[in-house]
């Protein structure tokens, strides 16, 4: 089994193939890596939150005004990265004026945490990203979260840098994920009486709840932005059995309401 399999696949191809030469120069009798299966992809196990949990979790954010609680609803329900969410910029938003309707984010960019510092890093190959759609839920959050924001910086005028992110610190520089966790993330957790999660974890919650929910996982891979829905397909095995149930009970109906 292997945590990280395109390295580990490439350690196989290079000792099979180092082998292979060595048989050619007759140093070896045959090559045991020609025969040998190709590592495996080791399933990680996360947890998820329900939807009552995560309503619980939201309404701690709420109770405590949390300066990342729109973070927190972006990433429950629109599925991106912690990284992801943390190299966003407010010109990568569209936020409608009116009431009820969805927004749009252009996902361009993640933030990686280094021994140098923080480094931000392209997300797609073209400069255009992948666009992921905002429930008016999330469009009401970041809102709200702009002019907390706009607040912030006026009070402290002269103390915080203007890098454009939408989550930043609070001196205005790019959040850590790890400090975000520790002091944010996990404090809310216990006050709502949550299991121990992590924060990528409200991403796996998304996928999760979208999927129960019969949508369609072709979406969800290009909402996540895994590279084949194969990825998406074997991240989330343990809900497919789920949505064969549903599916064939909603087939079952139509079936026999053609008879």
């Amino acid at each position: 089994m292997c945590g990280n399999l395109s390295k580990c696949k490439n350690i196989h191809s290079t000792i099979r193939v180092a082998l292979q030469r060595a048989v050619k120069k007759r140093l070896i009798p045959s090559n045991v890596a020609r025969d040998a299966e190709p590592p495996k992809q080791v399933q990680r196990e996360y947890t998820t939150l329900s939807r009552e949990q995560l309503a619980a979790f939201f309404k701690a954010a709420a109770e405590v005004e949390d300066r990342f609680e729109a973070f927190f609803i972006m990433a429950a329900l629109a599925g991106l990265r912690p990284g992801e969410l943390l190299a966003l910029k407010w010109q990568d938003l569209k936020l409608p004026e009116g009431p009820g309707e969805a927004g749009e984010a252009m996902i361009r960019r993640s933030l990686s945490t280094t021994h140098d510092g923080p480094v931000f890093r392209e997300t797609t190959k073209t400069s255009k990203g992948r666009a992921v759609y905002l429930l008016p839920s999330v469009v009401q959050a970041l809102r709200a979260h702009r002019k907390r924001q706009l607040e912030e910086r006026v009070r402290y005028v002269g103390l915080q840098e203007n890098h454009g992110l939408v989550f930043p610190s609070k001196t205005g520089t790019p959040m850590s994920a790890n400090n975000l966790s520790r002091r944010h993330f996990k404090p809310l957790l216990r006050r709502a009486g949550l299991p121990d999660v992590r924060l990528y974890d409200l991403r796996h919650t998304f996928a999760t709840l979208w999927l129960e929910s019969g949508e369609h996982p072709k979406i969800l891979q290009e909402i996540l932005g895994h590279s084949r829905i194969s990825v998406t397909l074997d991240t989330y095995s343990h809900v497919v059995p789920h949505m064969q149930r549903e599916a064939m009970g909603r087939f079952g109906e139509r079936f026999s309401a053609s008879s």
